[in-house]
């Protein structure tokens, strides 16, 4: 029956409005860096990429969801459905020449649904997190000779959620060609509040700034896959993000606490609030989403060693600026392999497994006090089949650097766990007998 066909997509759309809400609140960044711009740029891909270095763009396997690069969806198989859910935690330490400090948490990650639809389409949908942002920091100014402190706290929270869906078609055999929508969905909000712990009586300045945005985004991904036999595999494959020009919402309030929290009654029918607002405005502003280019390659034996490397490039500059940052040109490299000792084995769980390793290294789209942040990192892991090799449990290890101790930066070390679990199924067999 038709109805059979569409079922996976109905039952994920469904799964994805309820854990969009869920998704949503997970945004448990903490970096001072998030403070400009539109935050952090997530690290892209699932478990099996990340532990590969966050590579994705030239893999066309079909045992895996990869919505690196949407010509990947035409890898599936007729009968095929897979559903992949993940979460990850952090543990990051972070320096400055004086002070240092740690922090971690745990977030839900993505969830995501791909079938193939007929013998030459693919089709995959699902939430991923596109950026987030996540600080609280003190800045203390002490005047000595007049006796006079001011302290300035700096907070943020919010994130930007990526709604994708796409689908891809295979040409000749070795050709596959692929389209993603990314529907960019989110609200950042900053806020910076100066107190005088010297002097409670005088007044409390604030202010709160919240961005929102929604804005789809179309990506373009090609992939030419050559095997040889059984022996030797080659994969090229390249994505193309288009130019968008998002329409943002910007919210800025400031007000002027005074040192009584209370209201003050003048008299019965006057009366004086503390909170004090001193201006409030809405405004609809341009954001442009730079257009980005990657390509990508992979070799290897089939179904048992991958080799693969990505190269990224998204020019950022003059995008974003403001006191002390830039954004600028943005340039990232990764690259990884995978091996399985003996996918035909018939003993021996760990000949089935799937031991995984790689790096990157990041030129980040911020520039700040003029110099560009630099991100770089080792990452590993594994894939643990069930039941078949389609189906895994996969957990990936990063261990990473961003930025610096000097030019009066913040120098974070960071440590992340992906946990994510990718479940097959055959759901397009047709039944001889019942």
């Amino acid at each position: 029956m038709q109805i059979e066909r569409f079922r996976p997509v109905l039952v994920t759309l469904v799964l994805s409005l309820i854990l969009s809400f869920q998704l949503s609140g997970q945004f448990n960044t903490y970096s001072p860096y998030t403070r400009f711009a539109l935050g952090d740029l997530a690290k892209q891909g699932f478990g099996q990429g990340q532990a590969m270095g966050g590579t994705g763009l030239a893999l066309h396997e079909g045992n895996r969801i990869n919505h690196l690069n949407p010509a990947s969806f035409a890898s599936l198989d007729s009968t095929s459905v897979y559903f992949d859910f993940g979460a990850n935690t952090f543990h990051n330490e972070y320096k400055t020449e004086n002070y240092s400090n740690t922090w971690w948490n745990m977030n839900l990650h993505h969830v995501a649904f791909a079938s193939s639809m007929g013998k030459y389409f693919g089709v995959s949908a699902g939430i991923v997190p596109y950026s987030s942002i996540g600080y609280n920091i003190k800045q203390e100014y002490d005047d000595l000779t007049h006796g006079l402190a001011m302290d300035t706290y700096y907070q943020g929270e919010g994130g930007i959620m990526n709604f994708y869906v796409g689908s891809a078609v295979k040409l000749l055999d070795r050709v596959s060609l692929g389209l993603t929508m990314n529907y960019l969905m989110g609200k950042l909000t900053r806020e910076r509040q100066v107190q005088f712990p010297t002097h409670s009586e005088y007044s409390r300045p604030s202010s709160v700034e919240n961005l929102t945005m929604r804005k789809p985004v179309f990506t373009l991904g090609l992939q030419y896959k050559e095997v040889f036999t059984d022996k030797f595999f080659f994969t090229v494959g390249g994505i193309y993000d288009f130019k968008a020009n998002a329409k943002v919402s910007n919210d800025y309030k400031v007000n002027n606490l005074f040192y009584s929290d209370d209201p003050v009654y003048l008299n019965d029918s006057v009366i004086i609030d503390p909170n004090f607002i001193i201006g409030q405005d809405t405004a609809m502003n341009q954001l442009s989403i730079p257009e980005r280019i990657g390509v990508g390659i992979a070799f290897g034996i089939p179904q048992k060693l991958i080799f693969t490397g990505d190269f990224y490039k998204q020019d950022w500059t003059g995008v974003m600026s403001g006191e002390n940052f830039a954004t600028t040109n943005r340039t990232s490299m990764h690259f990884g392999l995978e091996y399985i000792p003996d996918v035909d084995a018939i003993r021996g769980y760990y000949k089935f497994m799937s031991y995984r390793a790689g790096g990157y290294y990041t030129k980040s789209y911020l520039m700040v006090n003029g110099q560009q942040l630099e991100d770089y990192g080792i990452t590993f892991g594994v894939g643990l089949p069930v039941k078949t090799l389609r189906s895994s449990i996969n957990v990936a290890f990063t261990l990473g650097t961003r930025g610096t101790t000097e030019y009066n930066l913040v120098k974070e070390n960071y440590g992340i766990i992906t946990f994510n679990v990718t479940l097959h199924d055959l759901w397009f067999r047709k039944r001889r007998f019942d």
